[in-house]
């Protein structure tokens, strides 16, 4: 249902503009075809005058992984993997008027990662409908996988997110006034995360909508472009740029641990769960999901400095049974189904111009309900030291990443790793 509302929201959206924006004339293109390659860029072909472009691209990773158990009885761990392989097909209509994206990860199971169309009457707003990254999440979340600071994305993104992709509705915009820059983001999405729309006929969404918003303040201006979408600091900004940004999301209804996924009683996945109503055994009540997110991001010449803190809490409790049978769910229990409390991240690094970048963090992450040794979130500290190196005008990158994951309450997950990274854009 919740689907069928979104199709006909954005068909709707589509129809109420006039029919010749979207028609393209009739043209002899022979001689004004055009296309290109250069690698870490893909191919693309230009029409009419570049009026309407198409690029094809992708990206490959492979790494070594090696993970030492530091207070436990298990051996280390060695492995060497595809992590990421991605296939994208890129475009934009009308000089821009209208762009699309549809990008796979063939290392997943289920690998469409993001396919949307994006509508843009002026350069200040933009529409989009499908399945993208979601504004509403954390900075680092929202950074395109082979654009990461880090061979991994850092623990705060990786607890309190899944893919951090959505299936909706969403709306961007920005303005200045003067010196100051602010961007402003809503989303309405499925609260089902990637691949909402399930593995069949049978596998729904679960709950209600997910409402979101965003807001970024620019002192200083804007970043130049989507300089600030990436972990380094590649393209250099000439004036110190700084970004305060808030974000917070409310997902009625969900049945997964982050709010990415759904439950489904014939393919039980990890982090799901399904609740019903104390008075009605049959009836299923599922908890409302908030999380807020702060982040402050700082580049200039080569040195970038990102700060991001989440907090997560659930609604909606009273009167949940956690089986069929009719058992109450005690007020904490819940910190069990769903990741509860919050987290900071800091991360900073510079990088030469010799395309060297040397890259350091570190983040904490407490639980909401501190006795509860069942919850899933843990008390942890992690601290991680990173180093990058660029070839081939970026198109190739190789990283080394030693990784230390301390928790206060067990050591025994305690852990030393170590990852090496080779990626290739074409």
């Amino acid at each position: 249902m919740k689907k069928l509302v979104l199709i006909m929201l954005i068909f709707s959206f589509f129809a109420s503009f006039s029919q010749d924006e979207l028609i393209i004339n009739d043209a002899v293109y022979e001689k004004n075809n055009n296309y290109d390659f250069v690698l870490g860029n893909g191919i693309n072909f230009s029409f009419d005058d570049d009026k309407h472009v198409f690029g094809i691209g992708g990206m490959a990773q492979s790494r070594y992984l090696h993970v030492n158990p530091l207070d436990s009885i298990l051996n280390p761990t060695n492995y060497l993997s595809i992590k990421r392989s991605y296939f994208n097909m890129n475009g934009k209509l009308n000089d821009g008027l209208f762009t699309f994206l549809i990008q796979t990860n063939f290392s997943e199971s289920f690998p469409l990662l993001d396919a949307w169309a994006g509508y843009h009457p002026n350069d200040n707003i933009s529409f989009f409908f499908g399945q993208k990254l979601s504004p509403i999440n954390n900075l680092s979340m929202q950074i395109m996988e082979y654009d990461l600071q880090f061979a991994s994305r850092n623990y705060l993104s990786q607890n309190f997110s899944n893919f951090g992709r959505e299936f909706g509705f969403f709306f961007e915009s920005k303005f200045s006034l003067g010196n100051l820059g602010i961007k402003s983001f809503l989303a309405l999405t499925s609260g089902d995360g990637i691949n909402s729309f399930g593995e069949n006929s049978l596998d729904s969404d679960q709950g209600g909508f997910k409402y979101g918003g965003r807001l970024n303040i620019y002192p200083m201006g804007f970043f130049k472009t989507n300089n600030e979408y990436t972990g380094h600091d590649l393209l250099y900004e000439d004036n110190l740029k700084l970004m305060i940004g808030a974000a917070s999301s409310l997902n009625i209804g969900t049945s997964h641990k982050v709010g990415e996924g759904h439950y489904n009683q014939d393919l039980i996945s990890d982090g799901t769960f399904m609740f019903y109503n104390a008075d009605s055994a049959l009836e299923r009540k599922l908890p409302n999901y908030l999380k807020n997110n702060i982040d402050v991001l700082l580049k200039y010449k080569g040195f970038n400095f990102l700060l991001e803190y989440v907090n997560t809490a659930a609604y909606n409790l009273q009167g949940t049974a956690i089986n069929s049978s009719g058992t109450l769910l005690d007020t904490t229990q819940i910190s069990e189904y769903l990741v509860l409390g919050n987290a900071y991240n800091i991360q900073l690094g510079y990088l030469f111009e010799n395309d060297l970048s040397i890259d350091i963090r570190w983040g904490q992450s407490f639980k909401e309900f501190s006795f509860n040794e069942n919850s899933i979130l843990k008390n942890y500290d992690n601290m991680a030291f990173g180093i990058s190196k660029y070839f081939s005008n970026r198109a190739v990158k190789t990283q080394l990443m030693a990784r230390y994951l301390n928790f206060y309450e067990n050591s025994e997950f305690n852990q030393l790793s170590i990852e090496i990274l080779f990626q290739i854009k074409f």
